[in-house]
């Protein structure tokens, strides 16, 4: 299927590893003049050859900290300069550490409230009004599923991603006259470095083997598997798509089924 991408310009952050990366990737495989960024500049150095090799096509990157308004500031006004605006936006931010609501240190809470709910509020903020003068826009955001079912120990991910859900639903009724789309991405499990990783970490602690771990985690969701960022990405890239027009305002959870909420 063509999804019209080709020549879209798209911007998406935390893109030098994992998701954000193969977010990234899919969209150059469609056309799309990407754009990412990353706080890591060698990190961004390795991704863009790597969306370059495999996509065919050229990629630019900014150095850009999501946890800091100032960051952001900076790498959204070099970004504009040099673009006049962007077609879709996708956000992404780091996953908060593990904490307990019961004992949550209140600067850590403010930290994550800024690297995952408001650097998505200044991203956007940014970058509506080009898309509202152009009449077409795409903003997708990835969140988690413990936006919509919280996790024990997970508050900080739990309160900003629940935080991300309400502020694009309210703002996909708002500019959807204008033919800008605002969805969100309840991301489950996806075999990234950071899950692989984890894995591992949870192997070790246990004193089992990563492939018994590995079996464990893939048990638990219905489609039987973890799936990869390449099979992640196909339903991210139709959202971004002109042809996903009237599609608007929703929470996709693309977790293989793991979500138990209706």
């Amino acid at each position: 299927m063509n999804l019209l991408l080709r020549d879209k310009k798209a911007l998406v952050t935390a893109a030098s590893k994992g998701i954000g990366q193969g977010v990234a990737l899919a969209l150059a495989r469609e056309g799309c003049q990407v754009i990412i960024t990353s706080s890591n500049q060698e990190n961004l150095a390795q991704a863009v050859s790597v969306i370059e090799t495999e996509a065919g096509m050229k990629a630019a990157a900014y150095v850009m900290d999501v946890s800091s308004a100032t960051s952001i500031r900076d790498a959204t006004r070099r970004i504009l300069g040099d673009y006049q605006g962007i077609d879709i936006l996708v956000t992404n931010s780091p996953g908060p550490t593990p904490t307990e609501a019961a004992t949550v240190d209140l600067a850590a809470f403010q930290s994550a409230l800024y690297t995952n709910l408001m650097s998505v509020v200044q991203l956007c903020r940014t970058f509506l009004p080009g898309m509202i003068e152009r009449g077409f826009g795409r903003i997708i955001n990835l969140t988690s599923s413990t936006g919509k079912e919280p996790d024990e120990g997970m508050v900080l991910s739990n309160v900003t991603r629940a935080g991300v859900l309400a502020y694009a639903k309210t703002l996909s009724r708002e500019v959807a006259k204008h033919g800008v789309t605002v969805n969100s991405i309840l991301t489950g499990s996806v075999m990234t470095e950071r899950a692989i990783k984890l894995l591992q970490g949870e192997a070790q602690a246990l004193d089992v083997t990563y492939e018994e771990i590995l079996a464990q985690a893939a048990q638990s969701i219905p489609a039987g598997y973890i799936c990869t960022t390449e099979q992640f990405c196909h339903a991210i890239a139709f959202l971004a798509s002109p042809l996903s027009m009237y599609v608007n305002g929703v929470s996709l959870a693309i977790d293989g089924g793991y979500m138990k909420a209706i």
